[in-house]
């Protein structure tokens, strides 16, 4: 039997460490699109306390949806469901891309603000928060579920400037929705995008990679 020397004790220590540092890492992986880590931001942080907001004002406005839906007093929400029901007959990619397609035609682009999706609707015109949170409410209208559903702020290398897409994940993948481009593509392939932050469900995020002033 070969004495454990310090040496061989060390060793030993070391893998533990390594080994409990590697499982942690792996613990943390983000689920997020473009293959990054996220952070959460604090409440207190204008983007947290903005998305807050209208994720507050989004549950009311779907109940309204739902309401005109059932009382059908809202010849504006009919027409809108009526597009809705006509995307759901696809499924997978097909209803992504329909869903892409359709919001990219009713609404023009236009400098814009944060909005509902029902008034991005209405309005008919916004920049790209408004097509990308129509889309995010529409996805999820379409039976898509919340955690697989994400708002994704990126810096557009290409054109210099921040922009809004939505991420569905999908057989495996995340396909972005964006009202530049009627075509769905994968996260992977978009490497002109560097990602920002993300918002879903649970609250706002910032990727690790990025420059972030808190």
């Amino acid at each position: 039997m070969i004495a454990q020397g310090p040496i061989a004790i060390s060793r030993f220590v070391f893998a533990v460490v390594a080994f409990l540092l590697t499982s942690a890492k792996a613990d943390q992986r983000s689920s997020d699109p473009f293959g990054d880590y996220t952070i959460e931001l604090d409440q207190d942080v204008p983007l947290s306390r903005t998305w807050e907001l209208l994720r507050d004002q989004m549950v009311v406005e779907e109940g309204h949806f739902h309401k005109c839906l059932e009382t059908k007093a809202c010849p504006s929400v009919e027409a809108l469901a009526q597009k809705l029901a006509t995307i759901r007959q696809y499924r997978g990619k097909a209803l992504l891309g329909h869903l892409n397609l359709t919001v990219n035609l009713m609404i023009t682009p236009s400098p814009g603000h944060w909005t509902t999706p029902l008034d991005a609707i209405a309005m008919r015109h916004g920049d790209c928060k408004a097509y990308a949170i129509a889309k995010y409410a529409g996805a999820q209208e379409l039976g898509i579920a919340a955690d697989d559903v994400r708002l994704v702020i990126v810096h557009d290398r290409r054109r210099s400037e921040d922009h809004m897409v939505v991420a569905v994940h999908q057989d495996g993948e995340w396909l972005i929705l964006d009202n530049l481009t009627n075509f769905l593509v994968p996260d992977t392939e978009k490497t002109d995008y560097e990602p920002l932050a993300v918002l879903d469900h649970q609250g706002a995020r910032r990727y690790r990679s990025a420059f972030w002033v808190e």
